[in-house]
Order: structure tokens, then sequence, then C-alpha cells
């Protein structure tokens, strides 16, 4: 048994060995079939580099064709920003099966917040009630044209015909109170009430509609509005504001509960269209005559956040357009004061400005949905192309002058000798110009298509779902990789056929690139000290990557509304709208009509929003009940005019004269009593009242607080604009409640969704994005670098310098106003992408010069200086950030163009640095001199050089 296992370890051994050389075998059939192929293709080419050129770009011009409309397929909805299978964007969708999730805000100023002192209107005049009505739309204008009739034109349709399921302003709390005179007593006699009680409430004669009571209109009576007012006990508050504290409302708001599918209306088709509608309506121009003859002073902004998403998507989209030529036009000038020849702009500019054209015409072309971010693709593409192809440039030239070098050598050995020289070839000799091409594809060809496979599978991190639940991030991701293959094809296409072309000659790479080389050799110790000592620093530092998201400081200056909505929110405590649905389709209904129409259920919503309210600081509830709460209800004896009951509805329904005994002594119980004439007593009159105050409703309340079927409510949640991590407490609160305070049989809540949980969810997709996205990107290119350069020690050690820039970011975000934002999110994946590239091309020119104190200073010689070219270039092309207006896409692109350079310094010195390191500890452990080079030609130090002269 004993002699077995040699026998068997012996066989492994054979078997790996013959699948080594199997693989090996097969490695080098494909790159001789590679080969080949690259030779056939730059045959061709340069046969006919013309007609190359001519047939791109016709090709290019078919996709710049389909690209025109790009901006299409751009969504700036908040929708698409949810990160998916979170709580809230599931919940927000139910919602919006039957509800409005999308509220835009109209900010009112009367001449009184100007003016103050008492001078000026009041919220409440007649007047600037009527201005507020018209615009939404009231019995008074309905009839008008599109641009008089306001803009909840229809009260009835859900939002199917006008954009807008439902408006709560002042104006329209005043209009439903004035209303529900009619309507309570119109439903009132529908229950046939004048025949089951003893008592003349005016059935006989219905209410007229009237200045005085019953039409959806602002009352011409002033002392009329002053009335409501007064009745509605304080329900204005949250609607309206004095904001100079001389007594009077000068500062109001119209909620306005929109229509998801703005397309639905026929006139719209989409938010964009809709809020220019909207600004349209409030433009002073276009008040009806008599504001016109009577200018009021008072002032319409329109906010909201989805109009805020609107205008900053917009400004940001605008922002990188700008961007775009001014990024161009630095590239250039840094190319050309770098190369000293236009020439170089044309020969690695035109493959980038191809590869972008056929980058965004394939996203038209695929239908792919995009986001405003796509935009940032640009320069990071522009920075990768110009790398691709002064790579491949540099490396021709350095081929084709080696290869004459070595012929102009030759000939001078051959002088010596007496022999007769080789001819010397021209420099634009056709077969010397394709071998230095074909040197290169053989050599940097094969670093660029490296590294872009690199980039290319570190930016597939971006596309997954699994790990990347923030749509936008995966629209850039897809992008990106789309842009770099076309990059890499264009510029292994186009490169050696435009300088052909061009007929363009490299001068000599400057003297001290090769000193450059030298440090990370002889000064390894020193550089890994500070390096090691940076990365601790940023490793202490990491929480600065867990900074939450931030709204205004991170915003466009200049948005009208998004400033608008910053007061309105510090002036109201509120802006910040979240909601939950109140079910009670699991109960039977206990009156024979719906089931939200059972007293029940009312007082179950009433003591949820009530523990909210009084347990959840900064936070307020709006729903039936609130409506409930703040409508009045007057009922009056014909025959003796007696009120018999004068209080809000919510107050009727819970009166004590309900359950209390039959006694003179109330004699305002009076209606109550005389209900017990009817068979089923107060008992029945009073879940028959809960059906009459229901349909005292207007379409308008119902249609923002019910569902169709009324087996659901909604209740809205307000709160000021919070700092998340205080916010995020809140919510748990609230969810808490929802959850576990449910007592009511047959009944459910769900938790909270809407504005604060979808910021908070938001929030909470960027930051594991930021994180997950730099861990797998991290993970899947060193194993992908341990398969290129088929050694794992080699993998991780060109992993390492990358890796190193990513741990330095937290000390770039240390600065007060940097802040974690959906782009600075992308930065780990992005630095990693293009990091990559350059610690790619220094592994395979130090693989390719042996790893020998020689072989290192001379791939920093070579390499080191394109690298240096390119980062410059990259740095440029996004130092147009700084023409931007948005302080989140600014420190986005600082710190893109820090972190790149810092990615320049750890390839060029920390990555020969370890390489040296390693080799200096392996010599020293073999017991090895140390002025060897590792079985490579010697590097003599100058003590030596000096004692064997003086022998």
């Amino acid at each position: 048994m004993s002699a077995a296992a040699p026998s068997g370890a012996s066989s492994l051994k054979q078997s790996l060995e013959s699948a080594k050389e199997s693989v090996e075998h097969f490695s080098k059939k494909v790159g001789e079939s590679l080969e080949d192929g690259l030779e056939r293709l730059y045959s061709v080419l340069l046969e006919a580099p013309k007609i190359t050129l001519i047939m791109m770009l016709l090709m290019t011009a078919w996709f710049a064709n389909m690209g025109t409309s790009f901006q299409d397929q751009i969504e700036d909805d908040l929708e698409v920003f949810l990160p998916d299978g979170a709580d809230s964007t599931d919940l927000l969708l139910e919602v919006r099966e039957e509800w409005s999730t999308d509220i835009g805000l109209i900010y009112i100023q009367t001449s009184n917040a100007r003016l103050g002192d008492d001078q000026g209107y009041n919220v409440t005049d007649v007047r600037v009630l009527k201005e507020i009505s018209w615009l939404e739309g009231d019995d008074t204008n309905i009839e008008n044209g599109t641009m008089q009739r306001g803009l909840d034109w229809d009260k009835s349709d859900r939002g199917v015909n006008d954009g807008i399921l439902w408006v709560i302003s002042p104006s329209q709390v005043i209009k439903e109170a004035n209303s529900t005179d009619s309507r309570f007593n119109t439903a009132f006699c529908d229950q046939v009430l004048q025949e089951r009680i003893a008592l003349n409430i005016g059935c006989a004669e219905r209410v007229d509609q009237s200045s005085t009571g019953g039409e959806y209109s602002i009352p011409d009576d002033q002392d009329r509005v002053d009335e409501i007012v007064e009745r509605l006990s304080g329900s204005l508050a949250s609607l309206a504001q004095d904001t100079n504290g001389d007594g009077k409302w000068d500062t109001a708001v119209i909620v306005i509960g929109l229509h998801h599918e703005m397309n639905i209306t026929g006139e719209w088709a989409d938010f964009k269209e809709f809020f220019a509608h909207i600004d349209e309506m409030i433009d002073p121009e276009n008040r009806p005559e008599w504001m016109l003859n009577e200018p009021s002073g008072t002032s319409f902004q329109q906010t909201g956040l989805t109009k805020v998403l609107q205008d900053v998507s917009s400004a940001i989209f605008e922002d990188l357009k700008a961007m775009m030529p001014i990024s161009i036009v630095i590239v250039v000038l840094i190319i050309t004061a770098l190369h000293r020849s236009l020439k170089v702009v044309i020969i690695s500019g035109l493959p980038i400005s191809m590869a972008l054209a056929v980058t965004f015409g394939t996203t038209v072309l695929l239908d792919i949905t995009l986001t405003p971010m796509i935009v940032a693709c640009g320069p990071i593409l522009i920075g990768l192309g110009v790398d691709y192809s002064l790579h491949m440039l540099n490396r021709i030239e350095e081929c084709r002058g080696k290869r004459l070098d070595e012929l102009a050598e030759l000939n001078h050995t051959r002088r010596r000798q007496g022999l007769a020289e080789e001819p010397v070839p021209d420099l634009w000799d056709m077969e010397v110009y394709k071998a230095a091409t074909l040197e290169m594809s053989r050599t940097t060809g094969v670093a660029v298509f490296l590294s872009a496979f690199t980039t290319i599978v570190g930016f597939s991190v971006m596309i997954m779902p699994a790990i990347v639940p923030v749509i936008p991030i995966r629209t850039v991701g897809m992008t990106l990789v789309i842009g770099i293959m076309c990059t890499l094809v264009f510029s292994i296409i186009l490169v050696p056929t435009l300088a052909w072309l061009l007929r363009y000659h490299k001068r000599e790479n400057p003297s001290m690139w090769g000193k450059v080389g030298r440090v990370p050799v002889k000064h390894f110790l020193l550089i890994l000290l500070i390096t090691g000592g940076i990365t601790s620093y940023g490793i202490i530092n990491m929480d600065q990557l867990d900074k939450p998201i931030t709204g205004t400081s991170d915003a466009p200056d200049g948005i009208e509304s998004l400033n608008t909505l910053a007061t309105y929110s510090e002036q109201f405590g509120g802006g910040q709208t979240s909601m939950f649905i109140f079910d009670a389709t699991g109960r039977a209904s206990s009156n024979g009509t719906t089931q939200i129409r059972d007293m029940p259920v009312l007082d179950e919503m009433d003591r949820l929003e009530n523990k909210i309210v009084n347990d959840v600081n900064n936070t307020t509830t709006t729903s039936l009940i609130t409506f409930l709460h703040s409508i009045p209800v007057v009922i009056e004896e014909e025959n003796t005019g007696i009120t018999l009951y004068n209080d809000s509805m919510w107050g009727f329904l819970h009166d004590e004269c309900w359950t209390s005994e039959i006694t003179e002594a109330k004699p305002r119980c009076t209606l109550f009593y005389a209900m017990d004439a009817d068979p089923n007593g107060r008992i029945g009159w009073r879940a028959d009242m809960v059906d009459i105050i229901f349909d005292s409703l207007s379409d308008e309340v119902r249609s923002m607080l019910l569902n169709s079927n009324e087996g659901k409510g909604l209740v809205y949640v307000i709160q000021p604009y919070l700092n998340l991590v205080y916010a995020g407490g809140l919510r748990d609160q609230i969810d808490d409640i929802l959850i576990e305070n449910n007592t009511l049989v047959g009944t459910s809540t769900s938790k909270l969704t809407g504005g604060l949980p979808v910021s908070l969810d938001i929030n909470k997709g960027i930051h594991e994005t930021q994180t997950s996205t730099t861990l797998w990107t991290m993970l899947i290119l060193t194993l992908v670098l341990m398969a290129v350069f088929r050694s794992p020690r080699l993998g991780i050690i060109t992993m390492i310098p990358v890796a190193v820039v990513i741990l330095w970011q937290p000390l770039l975000m240390q600065s007060g106003d940097v802040n974690v934002n959906i782009f600075t999110a992308m930065i780990g994946t992005i630095v990693f992408g293009i990091g990559v590239d350059d610690a790619i091309h220094v592994m395979h020119r130090i693989k390719e010069e042996g790893e020998t104190p020689q072989g290192i200073q001379s791939s920093i010689e070579h390499t080191g200086q394109t690298i240096f070219e390119t980062t410059v270039t990259t740095v440029g092309g996004l130092a147009a950030g700084f023409f931007v207006s948005f302080p989140g896409l600014e420190n986005f692109f600082i710190m893109m163009m820090l972190l790149i350079c810092f990615a320049f310094l750890t390839s060029v010195f920390l990555l020969p640095s370890i390489l040296s390191a390693s080799k200096t500890a392996s010599a020293k452990i073999r017991g090895q001199p140390s002025w060897r080079d590792f079985g490579e030609t010697p590097i003599l130090e100058e003590k030596v050089i000096e004692a064997a002269l003086l022998d």
C-alpha cells in the first residue's frame, strides 16, 4: 500500500504537467492566430487607409444620427432612483395604483409679505382667495378655456382629464366648508330624513346654491369668509403662515396631487410639459381681466419635490452638456502642449469622438433608459480613449525608431569591418511601419487590450442588479461598458491608420524619465513607508464614506424651485410628504356600506394618527379624519330657527348625545332624542350619519384620501426636510407604531412610504452600492489579473496600487463641503477601471523587460511618460468640472481628478517599489549580493565601479 502512494502522486503530477502543456499549447495557437489576424487586418487597413477612414466615418455618422435623440431616453422621475427591492419602492407603487404619490406645491405670498406693518392683503381676504381659487379651478371658471379654467378643472376625474387628483389650500378648504352646507343637507334629506324624524330642517325645499353657502367657490361676502375661517378652528394653520409677525397671514401654499402618468390626459406628455403649463398659468400676464385691472401683488411660485427633481436633473444635464466642449478644448490644448503637434490631437481625438457617437447611438438603438448622470460618461470615456491611443501611438513610434536604430548600428559595425552597408529604409517605408505596428500589437497592444478588458469587467459590476440596486448607476455602468468596447475597437483600427495618413513622427522622450525610473528601485523603502502611513490614515477615516446624502448643499445654485422648497420647509415645517395605507378590506362592513364608513374603523385611524403626532417629533398627519375634524356642520330647526347642532363633522359623530340618557337638562340633544322615534333608534341613525357625512365630502377630498371602493384610506405624514440620520429614527418610530399598534380586527396598516422612506432607501442604496461595487470590483479584477498575468503574485501586486488609491478617498471627503451623493458613490469603481489601466501597462512592460533593476527602470522610462501624458489629459478633461454650477458634481470631478493623479503615482512608484522590495528581501534571504540584477545583466553600484577603476 505504501508503494502505491508515490505512484499515485507521480501520476497526478504528470497529469498536471500535461494539462499545463495543453493550456500553453492552446494559448500559443490562439496567440499565433491572433497575430496572423492582426497582420492581415493591418495589411488591409494600411493598404487602403483612406477607404478605411471613410468607411468608419460613414458607420459613425449612422450611429450619430441615431444618437441625436438620446436625450429622449433620459428619465428624471424620482422612481428611477429607487433601489430595487426596497420596502418603500414596493409600497410606493402600491399607493400609486389608487392615489397620487407625486406632490406639487405652489408657494404663495401676498403683498403683506413684502410690505409688513399690517399693510397689504391677508391670505383670507376674499380678493386673494379668489385668485387662488381661480388658479385651482372652481364653479365660476370651469367653462373657460385651457388657460383660464384652473388647474384642477375636473374634480371627479381622479386626474385622468386634468392631470390632478386633488388640491389642498386655504382656498380649497374654505370652498369645501362653504359647499358642505348644501351637500350635508342634501345627503341628510336623501336618507328620507323628514319621514323619519319629527323635526323640520327644510328638506321640502333643499338649500339653493348661493353666495352664503353651497357653491364650490369663494363667497363674495368677506363676513361669510371670516365666519368660515373662524368655524374651521385653526385648520388653516398648516396652509397659511404669518411670516413677518404683523398678525396677518401673508404666505400660503397650494398642495397638488399629480397623476403619475401625465400622458393619460392627452394634453401633456410628461411632468416637464405639465410644469411648463403651470408656469404659464401663474404667469402674471395670464391673469383674467379683473385681476389685471386691480393687481393685488400676490405672487405664485411653483415648487415641490417632483418639480425640484425635474429642475435639478435639467440643471445637471445642462451643466454636463456645457462641460463637454470645455473638456474637449482643454484636452486639445494639453495634448498639443505635450506633443507639440496637432496631429496627435486628431490621432487620439477622432477615435474617441467616433466612439462617443456610436456609444450614445447604441443606447438609443437598444432603448436603454438613461438618467442625467449619463453625460458624466463623456469625460471619463475621453480620458480612457486618449489613454489607449497614446499608448499605441507611442509604442509604434518606439518600435519603428528601435528598428531603424538597429539598422543604423548594424551599418556602423559593418563600416568598421569594411563591409558593405545594408540599405536603410525610409522613415515612411510601409514594411517598417507595418512591422512596428505588429510589434505594438504584440506588446503594448496586448496591454491595451488587457486594460480595456479588465476595465470592462470592472464596470460590469455596476450593471449587476444583485450588487447595484440603483438604476441610474447601472445605466452609467452599461454606457461605460459599451463606450469602452467602442473606444478599443476604434483605437485599434484608427490609431495606426491616422498616424500613417498624417505622417506622424514622435520626438524623443525627455531624459528625465530615465532618472524617474531609478527612484522606486533606489528608494522603495521610503515610498512604502509614506504610502503605508497615508493608507493607514485613510483606513482610520473610512467612516467619512458613511456621510448621509445631503439635499440643498449639493444642489446647483440658482434653482428657484429648490430655494422656494427650502423656504417653505422652514416656514411651514413641511415639504417632505410620506404616507401609509390604512386597509379595512379584511373587515366586514357593519353598516351595510363600505368598510371605511364604519365608526370603529374611523376611531382606529384617529387613534393611530394621534399616537404618531404625539409620539414622533416634527410630524403631522392629514387624512380623512383631518377633514372630519375641520369641516363644520350646522343644523337648524326651520320652524323655530333654533340651531340644533353647530360643530365639526367629527364632533357630530362623537357627540355624547348619541349615548346619553334622555333628559331635559340637555336641550342641545333634542335632535338626537328625536331620532329615537325611528325603529333603529339613535344607533341606527349614527350609522346612517357616517354615510351622510361621507356623502357631504367633495369628490376631490374623497379621491385624495380614499380608494375608489372605499376599502382603504391614505394617511399623509408631513415633516420638514431633516438630517437623514435623525429622520431615520423618526421613520422607525412611525413604522413601529403602524406595525405594532393596530388593534382593530380586520384592519391593517402598511409601513411608511413616500418622501422620507424613499429618501432613506435611496441614501441606503447609494451607500451600499458605494461599498459593494468597490469590494466586488476589487475582488473580480484581482482574479482577472491573476489569470491575465498567469501569476497570483503579479495579479495581487498589480491590484495593490489601485486599492491603495481607493483607501485614500476618505481623506478627500474630510472637507466639510464634500458629501456622499449618487455621483461620488461611483468613484470607487470608476477609479478602479481607470487606475487599473496604468498598473497593467506598467506591470506588462516590466514583464516584458524583466523584473530587474534595469527592467524596472526601462519600463518606467518608456511607459511612465505615456501614463503621465494620459493622466494629465484625463485630468484636464475632467477639469471642465470646475465650470459646473452643481457642487455635488463639481466635488465628483475634483475627487476623480485627484484619485486619478494618485493612481498615476502609485502605478509608477508604488508598484515597482513593491517589486523592488520583494526582490531585495528575496536576495537577502538567499544571501545574494545587493548589486546583482537577479539573474539578468548586473547593475553595478557606483562604489564598486570606482573600486574597479582604482584597481
